[in-house]
């Protein structure tokens, strides 16, 4: 496949990806994650102390966002080029927290593409945004992950 019909097939992909999915906070997948990340301020097992601190409730730990992403099953990303895909990297933006009782929606898109020339030829470069929505419409965080495809 040419660098132009790349070009053309990634900037097929852009715009919404699948269907929202939903998934709700869950005080032990809070709980669990908090202990794995060593995440051991009360805010994230003790509600008073959340409530005291002006929070809703117990607040999830952030890396529970990828529970919530792998999820996102209606979402593949689907190549007619290419053998791999290579994870080029993420970067988070954090709002509302995630509070134990929360739904979040998780709506996919892909924002941007582009065709790179590597050492062994053309590869698509693809940015994919997930964002995270709370039950009240509140945006508690948005992932943009790129991927490499060569």
């Amino acid at each position: 496949m040419t660098a132009l019909q790349m070009e053309a097939s990634l900037k097929a992909m852009e715009g919404p990806l699948g269907q929202p999915d939903t998934m709700p906070i869950e005080m032990m997948a809070a709980r669990r994650m908090g202990l794995c990340v060593e995440a051991l301020d009360p805010i994230h097992y003790d509600e008073a102390a959340a409530r005291a601190r002006g929070y809703r409730g117990i607040v999830a730990p952030w890396p529970l966002l990828w529970l919530a992403f792998f999820n996102c099953r209606d979402a593949p990303l689907k190549f007619d080029f290419g053998r791999a895909t290579i994870h080029g990297g993420d970067s988070y933006e954090f709002h509302e927290p995630m509070v134990v009782g929360d739904t979040l929606t998780v709506r996919a898109t892909v924002t941007s593409t582009a065709v790179k020339q590597g050492k062994a030829g053309p590869m698509g470069v693809i940015v994919t945004r997930r964002e995270f929505h709370n039950q009240h419409g509140q945006l508690c965080a948005i992932l943009d992950t790129t991927n490499i495809r060569r």
